[in-house]
């Protein structure tokens, strides 16, 4: 689509920002889906309302154009708000959730997944790096000079090549440390397997439950929180992408279906961040494991009112008994 020519201002409002994040992939005005490397317009109507639109609408919709962009497809999926998800946890990290109101995001590079953030299998590398050095020499090859500058030689493109090579590598190690997750487990119904992978002690552990767009919701639409599906690859016959390898982990963790909330933060150099949430939004149900004693139902009730809160809590469904 032809793009038409708009100053932008780079004026983007909380709204806008939203409306740019939870509509990506389509104009707010007509539906048409983007195509890569379309252009796609944020700013604002002649009633001042946020718009996020395609060249045509842009013309005839937009009275200013706060940024334009050429629209790339989303590393990841995006999965339905009402679809259901489950993080199950010790008795001590749901206290600190209540106490503290906020969801805790470890650093990928405190995960035990030693691929967290990992493009492939090192045995592999050098395929992936002929490729970008192929990559590269050509870009700097191609790059536009002044009619006076002198010719590059192959011995400047190659070190240029080199350069960025490293470059590229190093900027992913260092974004598994500025790379903060949380991870959920997405199913209908609360999983056995879940409970032993993902508790210390079965007899004290629970589950909060939820939905996509409540968690969105609890977290205050916040548009630097990205919220979608992990795909699993095979590392021996796969790479994952540049900036799609915290969307990808090995087929070997595929029982997961994970729904991972993801946040870059360039700024930060911990091993985690609190990110402040709603709690009575975020947490729909709390279920207690089908192996704690009588007496954790209880417990777990009292201290949700004791934190001031009203959440649905009940046992796992899972120790019913059977009738034969």
């Amino acid at each position: 689509m032809k793009s038409p020519v708009l100053p932008a201002t780079e004026r983007v409002t909380d709204e806008l920002e939203r409306l740019m994040f939870e509509n990506h992939d389509h104009c707010v005005s007509c539906n048409y889906a983007f195509q890569e490397a379309d252009t796609s317009f944020a700013g604002y109507g002649v009633n001042d309302e946020a718009l996020y639109v395609c060249s045509s609408c842009a013309v005839t919709k937009l009275k200013e154009t706060a940024r334009r962009t050429y629209f790339m497809a989303r590393e990841y999926e995006v999965p339905e708000p009402d679809v259901v998800l489950w993080r199950y946890m010790d008795f001590t990290k749901f206290v600190s959730l209540l106490s503290t109101k906020s969801l805790y995001f470890p650093s990928a590079a405190c995960f035990d997944d030693t691929f967290e953030g990992a493009k492939g299998l090192a045995e592999r590398k050098q395929k992936w790096d002929d490729f970008y050095l192929n990559f590269f020499r050509r870009a700097v090859r191609g790059a536009p000079r002044s009619q006076s500058a002198a010719e590059v030689t192959e011995e400047e493109i190659e070190k240029d090549a080199q350069r960025l090579i490293r470059e590229m590598e190093a900027a992913g190690n260092a974004d598994r440390k500025q790379t903060f997750i949380s991870c959920w487990h997405e199913s209908k119904y609360e999983s056995e397997a879940m409970w032993r992978l993902y508790s210390t002690s079965l007899s004290y552990a629970l589950a909060i439950q939820t939905t996509v767009g409540a968690t969105y919701a609890a977290l205050g639409r916040n548009p630097d929180i990205s919220i979608g599906r992990v795909e699993y690859l095979d590392y021996e016959t796969s790479f994952a992408s540049v900036n799609g390898a915290f969307w990808r982990k090995r087929k070997s963790f595929e029982h997961e279906r994970e729904v991972r909330l993801l946040i870059k933060d360039h700024r930060q150099n911990a091993n985690g961040i609190p990110i402040h949430c709603d709690v009575p939004t975020l947490i729909q149900s709390v279920i207690v494991s089908p192996k704690t004693p009588d007496w954790f139902l209880p417990l777990v009730e009292d201290v949700i009112k004791k934190f001031g809160f009203h959440l649905p809590t009940s046992q796992s469904r899972l120790a019913l008994q059977p009738f034969f």
